[in-house]
């Protein structure tokens, strides 16, 4: 199995980040090769479909997205890779109080809400979408996920109405690929300090 590690950034990555990676990559480093996306410019979205590009190029199984400015657990990775899904990612906060999920859920009626995680299980579930700050997507799968996997989404006051984490997920729902959550991971979005999910 190759997976390709992907930390999309403008110039920096967190040092917490890194040392998470290098125990990570470090413990798997007999069971896992690996490939590392280069992947720095200003525009996220472009960042992402770089990545992408790369994992597809270099034949890898697994696109890992990490965002440069998390913390994840040593075994973040087997975890995901464990649950077998075609997509699934990490539930996390934003970074700010009070903390709030970055998963994404349906109503009945079609409409996106705020992921609200006194009702999320302990195990993985299906969502409707979810940040890329520590996402696994299987290649075969990226692979029929219609372009533009990352784009933004704007109102007609100008105002953004869709962030590209969002936009990705709905492109893989589009051709039959669901989302998957796995909020048991302790996952953290570095800021002014460490924004936990619990």
């Amino acid at each position: 199995m190759k997976v390709c590690i992907a930390v999309p950034h403008g110039g920096s990555v967190k040092g917490r980040l890194m040392s998470d990676l290098i125990a990570s990559l470090f413990a798997l480093r007999d069971s896992i090769g690996f490939v590392w996306a280069e992947v720095e410019g200003t525009l996220g979205p472009h960042n992402r479909w770089l990545a992408g590009q790369q994992a597809l190029q270099t034949d890898c199984d697994y696109l890992w997205l990490v965002d440069n400015d998390m913390a994840i657990p040593t075994d973040a990775l087997p975890r995901l890779l464990d649950a077998k899904k075609d997509l699934i990612g990490a539930d996390y906060s934003y970074r700010r109080l009070p903390l709030q999920s970055t998963v994404k859920l349906l109503s009945p009626t079609g409409e996106i809400l705020m992921g609200d995680r006194a009702t999320f299980p302990d195990y993985p579930f299906v969502c409707h979408a979810l940040g890329s700050g520590c996402k696994l997507i299987k290649c075969s799968a990226l692979a029929r996920i219609p372009q533009p996997w990352f784009a933004l989404a704007w109102g007609p006051d100008g105002g953004l109405t869709k962030t590209d984490d969002v936009w990705f997920c709905e492109q893989a729902k589009s051709v039959g690929i669901e989302t998957w959550c796995d909020p048991t991971l302790d996952i953290f979005h570095i800021g002014d300090h460490l924004y936990g999910n619990k």
